[in-house]
């Protein structure tokens, strides 16, 4: 028994030792880890020198289109207003009508032109535009409308002395 004894107190002798060891190696781990580990630091507004952080660059460019938005929301279209030196339009360019149509200005000014019994005429090369319309409004409105739509490319006008309307492409 005192075998025993004397052998447990050698074994305790080296446990100060052992725990030495296992208390260096669990504070040494974690630093090596640490040091191997990429840091983490807060991004700073340019991140080189000349260039904008694009973060910043892009709440910039939200806050900008944000403001062109509300500025082409407010935007309404100027009423028309007759002018005083024109003579007054015959009944079948201002006779309402509902016209509905989503396809190219040709047909579009074709249909609307045998609704009204006027002749139509398209000058040019013709090309495949999309219009779309959907009111009901004076047919001079309707084509003002088409011809609006249709921009730079094509030009829609009317001639109501030869109940004639024509479709002009531009080159």
């Amino acid at each position: 028994m005192l075998q025993q004894s004397q052998d447990d107190l050698r074994s305790f002798s080296h446990y100060p030792e052992k725990l030495m060891k296992h208390s260096l190696l669990i504070f040494l781990l974690p630093m090596a880890l640490n040091a191997c580990a990429q840091s983490l630091s807060s991004p700073s507004p340019i991140a080189t020198t000349g260039m904008a952080n694009p973060e910043l660059a892009l709440q910039r460019s939200i806050a900008e289109t944000t403001t062109d938005l509300r500025e082409l929301g407010s935007i309404r279209p100027s009423p028309v207003v007759a002018s005083t030196n024109q003579p007054p339009l015959p009944d079948d360019l201002t006779r309402r009508i509902w016209f509905v149509w989503d396809g190219p200005l040709g047909k579009a000014v074709a249909k609307l032109g045998q609704e009204i019994g006027y002749s139509v005429t398209v000058t040019g090369h013709p090309r495949a535009m999309r219009v779309a319309t959907n009111s009901v409004a004076a047919v001079v409105d309707i084509l003002r409308t088409l011809g609006d739509q249709a921009g730079d490319q094509a030009m829609v006008s009317v001639d109501p002395l030869h109940h004639a309307i024509t479709v002009a492409w531009h080159a």
